[in-house]
């Protein structure tokens, strides 16, 4: 291998440095963000074991208010049940996936942003068995 080849080769590899490194995280959150940081899942063959909900919610109490039908917060649900981190303060309400996936997720206020959230997050493919597990949760 000439010298001349070397460059061409760390160009090549730049996209592929670059993906890996989106994998882990796959956004910025701002730096005077709040994080109320979920449960990592476990034992599923994904990038990452949590989703991050990224939301213009910035009062952190509001999502000490009861989900409908439990007597879990909704940042119970989001952060032990559904494995969801939860930015406080940011520019939109966006949903991430473990995948890295994105989805506008919507609400008016903390209920109904997070029942939003869940339905999307029911809609995945490990969303579906985490959603399964609360629904069984719920009817004890």
């Amino acid at each position: 291998m000439t010298g001349s080849s070397l460059p061409i080769i760390l160009l090549m590899l730049l996209p592929l440095l670059s993906l890996a490194s989106n994998l882990q995280e796959p956004w910025s959150p701002s730096e005077d963000g709040v994080v109320l940081e979920a449960e990592e899942r476990t034992g599923i063959p994904m990038p990452r074991g949590v989703r991050d909900l990224v939301t213009t919610i910035e009062d952190s109490s509001e999502f000490d208010t009861l989900y409908p039908g439990t007597d879990m917060t909704c940042r119970e649900v989001l952060n032990e049940h559904f494995h969801t981190n939860i930015h406080l303060g940011e520019d939109r309400n966006e949903l991430i996936a473990m995948d890295g996936s994105r989805w506008h997720v919507s609400g008016n206020d903390v209920v109904s942003l997070t029942m939003d959230t869940v339905e999307e997050i029911a809609a995945m493919r490990y969303g579906s068995e985490e959603n399964s597990e609360f629904e069984e949760i719920q009817s004890v």
